[in-house]
């Protein structure tokens, strides 16, 4: 069997019955593989012609799988957001990409199962560890600055381990990255010494992939209201979700500088790597997949450690850790508000 064709078995995709490079899945979500993508006029072409195909089938999902593709990952991106806006928003929000590049693979939108096609698919079908990607040595900095931000005090290196769910050499590699910012003891536990900057600025410039995100819209047209969806998810909160975004930082700095909620952003303990993103059908069946760039209305963010770090709160929904809550504030241009948010937490005990 093709490599590729392999490749797309292992994850329930068959040929379908058509030209060449046409898969469908059981649920009907449907491949198209295209080679060799010379440029932006190609790209146009495989988009029309995978939208009729999504139209005229009814699939839930289209996937346009891309080999080779001769544009940058930036202008990729562009060009494919641009045309999902000349494309009717029922078939648009179906639409999804995967492109292998020489030295990237691009999926839009960023969903833990596409990423997990993509990675089945790639160089023929053998995954590919790409680190910038999936590495999970960042989540060694979460936990120690979620632990130095509550003034939680040293941790073993075992405990460390443990919380992350990561190897030695993944953790070790975590704690080299801390530099100067870390305190080693001789007992083998570990503390931050103050916030690291260095290796912060890295998370973020790399949180678009680390984290894992999905994004949602409102389809109905009504716009949605992000405050509507907290009071409905509060009212039966699902497993391993937790408040994030801006309601999060109100809840560690009661005095933030925060007006309105612009979205509702929410972390996902995802140990097995797959998100299960159902509940977002029963929180309101109008929410669907936000084409890129589009302005989300809920946004679900990956939490890949072993142990969530969730916080309980009385009101049945748990709050997660400042450090996501911090991570969102970024996301959303917020700085001025992130960096109180962390003087604050500093001084209380």
């Amino acid at each position: 069997m093709d490599p590729l064709a392999a490749a797309l078995a292992s994850s329930g995709f068959l040929p379908a019955a058509g030209p060449v490079g046409q898969f469908a899945g059981a649920d009907g979500t449907i491949i198209e593989v295209k080679d060799a993508q010379s440029g932006v006029r190609d790209l146009r072409a495989a988009v029309a012609e995978l939208a009729l195909r999504a139209r005229d089938t009814s699939a839930p999902r289209a996937i346009l799988l891309i080999r080779g593709a001769r544009m940058s990952a930036a202008g990729l991106r562009d060009e494919w957001g641009r045309l999902l806006t000349v494309l009717a928003p029922d078939i648009a929000h179906r639409l999804r990409l995967v492109a292998v590049l020489e030295e990237d693979v691009v999926v839009i939108p960023e969903e833990p199962w596409l990423r997990d096609l993509a990675d089945r698919v790639t160089d023929g079908g053998r995954p590919q560890a790409r680190s910038v990607r999936v590495d999970r040595s960042f989540e060694v900095m979460r936990v120690l600055l979620s632990r130095w931000l509550l003034h939680r005090g040293r941790i073993a290196v075992g405990e460390l381990q443990r919380q992350t769910g990561l190897s030695h050499p993944s953790v070790s590699k975590g704690l080299a990255a801390l530099g100067p910012t870390l305190d080693r003891h001789r007992d083998r536990s570990v503390a931050l010494r103050a916030f690291p900057r260095e290796a912060w600025s890295q998370l973020v410039a790399l949180a678009p992939k680390v984290r894992q995100t999905t994004a949602f819209v409102d389809e109905s047209g009504r716009g949605g209201d992000p405050q509507q969806l907290l009071v409905r998810l509060r009212r039966a909160p699902p497993p391993g979700v937790a408040i994030a975004g801006v309601v999060a930082a109100r809840h560690w700095n009661p005095t933030l500088d925060l007006e309105g909620l612009p979205r509702l952003d929410l972390s996902v303990h995802t140990p097995d790597g797959g998100m299960d993103t159902a509940f977002v059908t029963w929180l309101d069946p109008a929410l669907v997949p936000a084409p890129q760039g589009t302005p989300p209305l809920l946004l679900l963010h990956s939490v890949p450690r072993a142990e969530s770090l969730f916080v309980p709160d009385d009101g049945g929904l748990p709050w997660a850790d400042p450090v996501e809550a911090l991570l969102d504030l970024y996301e959303l241009r917020l700085i001025e508000q992130a960096d109180d948010l962390v003087r604050a937490l500093r001084r209380t005990p």
